[in-house]
């Protein structure tokens, strides 16, 4: 009948339309900003806990530049890493490496970074490290958390700068 024709037209664009809102590729918009890396803190062993700021940033620049600082409290903020980066897959982006004092071994490198936006300005991302600071094989996978920095709508009370 044709009401049936209808209610099926009306569901298939619905199923459609979430299906197109959940293959939304993240765009180098998405990533540029300022990230805080966080970390996941639990009483319990069997729970991931609490998304936690830890004292580390990445700023990804409106001119393809990353700046990777951390807070040092009670001293200051050091620059501990730089480069250039570009989204290079939709769920990737590589980060040409001019300085890193955490991970010298990567200087030089075109480290690639795989991401999941998991929203709510959380990013997961993964890298692979051939090899440690005196070259000796690690083949290890590095894995973090970063949580995109917004501007309040208000200015907090208790901030203390």
């Amino acid at each position: 009948t044709m009401k049936r024709r209808v209610l099926f037209i009306v569901m298939a664009m619905f199923l459609l339309s979430g299906f197109s809102k959940m293959a939304a590729q993240t765009t180098a918009d998405d990533l540029k900003g300022v990230w805080q890396m966080c970390f996941y803190m639990s009483s319990d062993p069997n729970l991931p806990g609490d998304l936690k700021p830890s004292n580390s940033f990445k700023i990804l620049s409106d001119d393809g530049k990353f700046t990777n600082m951390t807070v040092i409290p009670n001293k200051g903020a050091i620059i501990i890493g730089s480069g250039t980066y570009k989204l290079t897959a939709p769920n990737a982006f590589t980060e040409h490496v001019e300085k890193n004092l955490h991970l010298p071994q990567l200087v030089g490198v075109d480290n690639v970074l795989e991401f999941e936006m998991k929203g709510d300005g959380v990013m997961m991302v993964k890298f692979f490290v051939k090899k440690d600071a005196e070259g000796n094989e690690i083949n290890s996978w590095y894995y973090e958390t970063w949580k995109k920095v917004l501007m309040p709508a208000v200015y907090p009370k208790d901030l203390v700068r």
